[in-house]
């Protein structure tokens, strides 16, 4: 800012605001003009008056509140705009979503009837009630709008959300019916619905992958560089076949991963390797009694390409007993 007096002036003078706690604000005027009215002052070149209105001038903002709605104020009027487009879009998704075919809403893991009460109901993102509101949320986003807006649309996500009965069937299909059972809203007590056996979401993914072609089967006889050092030297080339056939897919949920952080998953009687899983299915595996994994278990991956391979823990030295079997070098 210029600070003029009577036939003298300043240039590039700094009055800065410095917020405190409480929503306070406290100025400064940088030392050297403070220095320089003074003078001014001293010589009779100012009136101390005129200067301290002058400076209660400059402290007012545009928007008559702070630093942060000044920052705001033309933002404000498309922010609103753009947002109300996101509630409406946000409402067309709800329309289709009618308790006839969506019976169930799911809320922190339990399971309610569309009816119930409990659980509190999906609600449109709100937008800040003011423009000081809207300001203190926009100087926390450093100025950015498309950070701001992306912020309000993300809010849209609390309360239940309503779903179907093919996403309780994946469930009791995945997690078992026990499990499922034990998520019930105990107030509304909702009916599960019928669990077929031959229904697809009980079938491993692996059960739709395309067998390996005689070709690839060969190459895969000699690709044997991924396969690492806790296979034994005569199940390379089946191993291999097994990991190319997979195509860093997991066996159960189809997910694609890198290779390596893919878990060889194993049948812990037999010793044999079964496939290879994502970590979340082969956590799942230890513990779900279900119809989704007991058809992995039953057909997995290596009884589908009719191979065997044993699987070896880490840290494993040639020359050791597994599975009181002696392993020689």
């Amino acid at each position: 800012m210029d600070v003029h007096l009577g036939d003298h002036s300043l240039e590039g003078s700094t009055l800065t605001c410095w917020k405190q706690f409480g929503g306070k604000e406290t100025w400064s005027l940088d030392l050297p003009t403070v220095l320089w009215i003074l003078e001014r002052v001293a010589a009779g070149e100012g009136d101390a008056r005129e200067i301290r209105d002058d400076l209660l001038q400059a402290t007012r903002w545009e928007s008559a509140c702070c630093s942060s709605c000044d920052l705001a104020m033309s933002h404000y009027p498309e922010a609103r705009r753009r947002h109300e487009q996101t509630v409406q879009r946000w409402r067309e998704e709800q329309q289709p979503l009618n308790p006839d075919s969506y019976l169930y809403l799911l809320n922190k893991g339990k399971i309610h009837r569309s009816s119930c009460r409990r659980p509190p109901r999906p609600a449109p993102p709100q937008f800040p009630e003011d423009l000081h509101a809207f300001g203190v949320l926009l100087e926390g986003h450093g100025g950015d709008l498309e950070q701001v807006l992306n912020f309000l649309a993300g809010q849209a996500t609390g309360g239940a959300r309503k779903i179907g009965s093919s996403e309780v069937v994946a469930m009791l299909a995945r997690d078992g019916v026990a499990a499922v059972k034990s998520r019930l809203c105990g107030a509304c007590k909702p009916r599960l619905p019928d669990l077929d056996p031959a229904t697809p979401e009980g079938r491993p993914a692996c059960w739709a992958w395309v067998m390996p072609s005689h070709v690839a089967v060969a190459e895969a006889g000699v690709a044997l560089a991924s396969v690492g050092a806790y296979v034994l030297p005569h199940q390379r080339a089946a191993y291999a076949e097994l990991e190319r056939w997979h195509e860093g897919r997991c066996a159960v949920c189809g997910q694609g991963h890198t290779v390596g952080r893919l878990v060889r998953d194993h049948d812990h009687a037999s010793g044999l390797i079964r496939g290879l899983l994502c970590s979340s299915c082969n956590t799942a595996e230890g513990r779900a009694n279900s119809l989704l994994f007991d058809n992995y278990r039953r057909r997995p991956p290596s009884v589908i390409l009719g191979i065997e391979v044993l699987y070896l823990p880490a840290g494993f030295k040639p020359g050791t007993h597994h599975l009181g079997v002696s392993l020689g070098e």
